[in-house]
């Protein structure tokens, strides 16, 4: 029948008075700009700035996952070993490049969200299902933005084919206050949204703190401890509301929905695996995990903790959920802050509202110095939520894959560049001579 038809239109058009495009196709599936700026569209929109949010720190966070220890490198891809090794500042990294335009376009897609439902709401005042989708714009912009200014020693906000200027190392402390804002704007939604816009928000805070310690990247912090009010004010709010609840707030990932690449290479192409300083991994086969090895230190046994996370990850497949901010990151906040100010008491409390309150473990009691069991407590409460490498850095901790000269271990501080996909279409890029600007 479908040989038939296409036949038909063919002798239709070859006749002399028929007038015949065969590309003037009116597609109903064929999605234009002006049809995602309707009104009617303003959710679509928005769940797409999620979707891509999703998608691209799934993505990133693969290879920047790599160069800290909680990722290792098995497979047969060389470029992952680079990271493995402690090299994450090569522009040309297939991985890391690969990975770039993901987080690119998120950044780009929950800019334009915003700016879209801005508008939205101006025109339709007093709308409250287009103020809750503003709202969330604004979240996942807030999270974009954040991501960004974590993983990144320097960005390009480019829109689509319009090369942007580059934000410079120097000033990339500028997207955390970019993220803060938007996350500021996200809690006048209320609810669920405002909570983990304050909770994010919170986070961005503290992250801003740690990066103004490694940056300009080269040496260990002399005390790398973040006390910052404005993370320990939004963090005790938003706990008043969820302590003792476990609450974590997180990207699903499905196949109806997007995938997440960090646990698509562990779990089906099999390029990662847990790093060794957690899991060993079988001798003939690397991809199966033989014993886990994270002890906790108060009880001298196996972290459960860290255990229940790798189950739950490698379970996942292609869509292990991603935690962007919990209960627990909130409650290290305000234990980091209490042992950064010599308040033992209030560390001691905090800690463990943590090991006891969720997790039934032993208390701490001063078994152990205060700073080790908070990079402890950290290092299981936050497993991959891509905290960890700058943990590494401002603690004077390293990766055992790390090689002696490399990046990581001489320069702390070190996160991804602008890759080469980026340079090669962005002429304000110095390494970019070939295609100089015009204006």
């Amino acid at each position: 029948m479908k040989t038939k038809i296409s036949r038909s239109i063919l002798t239709l058009c070859a006749l002399p008075f028929a007038a015949c495009d065969l590309l003037d196709v009116d597609n109903p599936n064929a999605l234009v700009q002006e049809d995602i700026e309707q009104v009617e569209a303003a959710s679509a929109a928005v769940n797409g700035a999620q979707a891509l949010t999703a998608s691209g720190i799934g993505g990133i966070y693969a290879p920047f996952s790599t160069v800290g220890d909680e990722i290792t490198w098995i497979g047969s891809r060389d470029a992952w070993n680079e990271l493995d090794q402690g090299t994450p500042d090569n522009p040309g990294n297939e991985f890391s490049d690969g990975a770039f335009p993901g987080i690119a376009q998120a950044r780009w897609m929950t800019n334009f969200a915003v700016s879209l439902l801005e508008g939205h709401v101006s025109e339709n005042a007093g709308d409250a299902a287009l103020q809750g989708h503003l709202a969330r714009a604004n979240l996942y912009a807030g999270v974009a933005h954040s991501a960004i200014a974590q993983m990144f020693d320097d960005f390009a906000f480019s829109d689509r084919t319009e090369p942007g200027p580059l934000i410079g190392p120097a000033n990339m402390v500028q997207v955390f206050d970019q993220a803060i804002a938007y996350f500021s704007a996200a809690m006048a939604g209320g609810g669920e949204t405002a909570m983990r816009a304050q909770a994010a928000r919170a986070q961005a805070h503290h992250q801003k703190a740690i990066w103004g310690l490694l940056n300009p990247a080269g040496s260990v912090p002399g005390n790398p401890l973040i006390n910052d009010s404005n993370a320990n004010s939004d963090a005790a709010a938003v706990l008043g509301s969820v302590a003792g609840t476990d609450w974590a707030y997180r990207f699903g990932y499905s196949s109806s929905t997007v995938s997440n690449n960090l646990s698509w290479q562990v779990n089906q192409r099999g390029e990662l695996q847990i790093g060794p300083e957690y899991a060993t991994q079988s001798e003939s086969d690397p991809t199966d995990i033989v014993s886990h090895d994270l002890m906790d230190p108060i009880d001298g046994a196996l972290d459960t903790r860290y255990m229940a996370r790798v189950e739950e990850f490698l379970a996942g497949e292609g869509y292990s959920p991603l935690t962007v901010v919990s209960e627990r990151g909130l409650r290290l906040m305000l234990a980091e802050a209490a042992l950064a100010s010599g308040d033992m008491g209030a560390f001691t409390d905090h800690i463990n509202m943590i090991r006891e309150g969720l997790d039934n473990l032993t208390a701490y009691s001063g078994q152990i110095p205060g700073s080790d069991m908070l990079q402890h407590e950290r290092r299981v409460n936050l497993f991959l939520q891509y905290k960890r490498l700058q943990d590494l850095y401002r603690f004077g901790g390293t990766s055992m894959n790390w090689l002696p000269g490399s990046k990581a271990a001489t320069t702390p501080g070190t996160m991804l560049p602008i890759t080469r996909i980026e340079i090669l279409a962005n002429c304000h890029h110095p390494d970019n001579a070939l295609h100089p600007c015009t204006s």
